[in-house]
């Protein structure tokens, strides 16, 4: 652990803590994942952090062949429930207790290279033996939760000081791990979507809870960004593609309705995502179907679209900084006061 410590000095300001959400499976949520932290590490100018929180079909691991087999997700957080039980009652505070908790883990240990040429990491769900699926269906994330609240706020903001993105990957569907994921966690939230109505109707809900939670309880008073990132998009049928983003008149397409979630959520009744969306999508690709190598290639463009608002913390409704005004479609730019708003979920009403 010392050594590791050694390489993981304390950031001089806190990372950001990303969860990547598919209401589904098979959207491409966890490739999109390895892909964007591997462009990430690249970089170089922090270290990052890839977190394998589907604790029952994990995969993350599969894009890092070289990575030493260990403990993960599961272990740490079976420790994490002894402590507690070791520890209820003897502190003044839920955030002493957490802070207490979070101490005593020894998280590092738990951590492995990702690769050897770039600093990046990957936290595994777990050691994936013989008991793994016994013992991941019986660790009870609501009793954790109810025994300290403020446990998995702790957590993640204790990995932040260490790592300029640490990008937690998600249990799809309504589990309560996927929504501590997604709720507790992150300081931006990922929606990966194939555009279809069971995804998309995931997904309306599931932003509709991560805001309100965050909205309606005092100790969550924090940012929450939110990216929808359409994937699997059938680029060969342009007639179908702008169906499912626009919608028949104005209403049902992915595009209304994320403008619509969002323009409720952070406050912004004229936001805009046509500028995003005209540039981030990741389209279907056939030669992925028997493999995801890292990086894939073929969806290149797509992510480095996506790239250019997350790295650099922009709003997907927000212009990207070297895109001149007159650029743009004057029907669809942004009013420079909701540029300048602060990505906070509006306070519910009294």
């Amino acid at each position: 652990m010392d050594h590791l410590r050694l390489h993981l000095p304390e950031l001089p300001a806190a990372g950001e803590v990303t969860t990547f959400y598919s209401y589904k499976g098979g959207a491409g949520r966890t490739m999109a994942l390895a892909n964007l932290g591997h462009m990430l590490a690249c970089r170089r100018t922090a270290p990052v952090l890839l977190v394998d929180w589907d604790l029952e079909a994990p995969g993350l691991h599969y894009y890092f062949p070289g990575a030493a087999q260990a403990a993960g997700v599961l272990e740490l957080f079976e420790e994490c429930r002894d402590q507690l039980q070791e520890r209820v009652g003897r502190y003044a505070s839920e955030q002493a207790l957490a802070d207490a908790v979070v101490d005593a883990l020894r998280w590092e240990q738990y951590l492995v290279r990702a690769c050897d040429d770039r600093p990046l990491w990957l936290l595994r769900a777990g050691r994936c033996d013989g008991s793994h699926a016994e013992r991941a269906a019986m660790l009870d994330w609501q009793s954790l939760f109810d025994a300290c609240p403020a446990l998995f706020r702790t957590f993640a903001a204790r990995l932040a000081r260490h790592f300029g993105h640490v990008l937690v990957d998600a249990r799809s569907g309504r589990a309560d791990c996927a929504a501590i994921c997604t709720t507790l966690l992150p300081t931006r939230l990922v929606l990966v979507f194939a555009p279809n109505r069971q995804n998309l109707d995931g997904l309306q809900d599931l932003v509709s809870r991560a805001t309100g939670y965050r909205s309606c309880h005092e100790d969550e008073q924090r940012p929450l960004l939110v990216y929808p990132l359409p994937s699997r998009i059938d680029t060969s049928n342009e007639g179908q593609c702008t169906l499912w983003r626009r919608g028949a008149d104005g209403a049902g397409g992915y595009q209304p309705l994320f403008e619509g979630l969002l323009g409720q959520a952070y406050g912004l009744p004229w936001l805009s995502l046509e500028a995003y969306f005209d540039a981030v999508q990741l389209p279907h690709c056939a030669s992925l179907a028997c493999g995801e190598p890292l990086p894939a290639l073929a969806l290149q463009q797509g992510y480095s679209a996506f790239m250019q608002w997350f790295s650099e913390g922009l709003c997907p409704w927000q212009r990207l900084p070297q895109a001149a005004p007159a650029t743009l479609n004057h029907h669809h730019a942004l009013p420079l006061e909701q540029e300048r708003t602060v990505y906070w979920p509006m306070p519910a009403a009294i």
